[in-house]
């Protein structure tokens, strides 16, 4: 389904480590060719990722999670909430949606530290002007340069209030981030009296 993650074992050889991880697909499952992940590189283990070579042997395991739109096809009012590299289970949705013609109304908030960080630009841009889903990408920059021209800071309740607009009952609110940015989104959207029920969030790391 998209928005789902799995667990891969890279058997390389070549000195590097045999671990598993797991990690979002952010291919769409309409793609029958490959199923595709975007790892950032923020530990020992994923700063080897592009040594990896076409032939290396890997292990697949899944995919699992319940973080994706297809399990509430009634649902036609979306908010997609991201920061940073927490954009590839939306990623995969939206590719889906895209894929399959959805018409479905989304709006995307991405968060980033600065334009460079911002993940997969030109294609949701392409997805944004090619009607399907129908789209709207607000990017936030928590350090612009003094050139942009778009919304800058935190994700805070106004900017909530003012981007997702009127019948904020009818909405429902996909988020996916670093931890300290999910809470805060969950939080105002329960300020705001978002029931619990059209919240729905994905966490990358185990619980301890």
């Amino acid at each position: 389904l998209p928005g789902q993650f799995h667990f891969v074992t890279f058997y390389r050889g070549r000195g590097l480590p045999a671990e598993e991880h797991h990690w979002t697909i952010s291919s769409s499952p309409a793609e029958n060719r490959w199923v595709s992940s975007t790892i950032k590189a923020l530990g020992d283990f994923t700063a080897t990722i592009g040594q990896t070579k076409p032939g290396d042997r890997a292990a697949v395991h899944g995919a699992f999670g319940r973080f994706s739109y297809a399990l509430h096809p009634e649902e036609k009012e979306l908010v997609f909430f991201a920061g940073g590299i927490g954009i590839t289970p939306l990623m995969s949705m939206l590719r889906h949606m895209r894929d399959t013609k959805d018409d479905r109304s989304v709006l995307l908030i991405y968060g980033n530290d600065n334009e460079d960080q911002i993940v997969f630009r030109k294609e949701l841009s392409e997805i944004e002007s090619g009607g399907h889903p129908n789209l709207s990408i607000v990017h936030v920059l928590k350090e612009p340069t003094e050139h942009w021209q778009g919304e800058t800071g935190l994700v805070d309740r106004e900017k909530i209030e003012r981007l997702c607009g009127d019948g904020m009952g009818k909405k429902v609110f996909y988020v996916c981030g670093p931890p300290p940015m999910l809470n805060a989104i969950v939080e105002r959207l329960k300020d705001l009296k978002v029931s619990d029920r059209n919240i729905r969030i994905e966490i990358f790391s185990f619980l301890d």
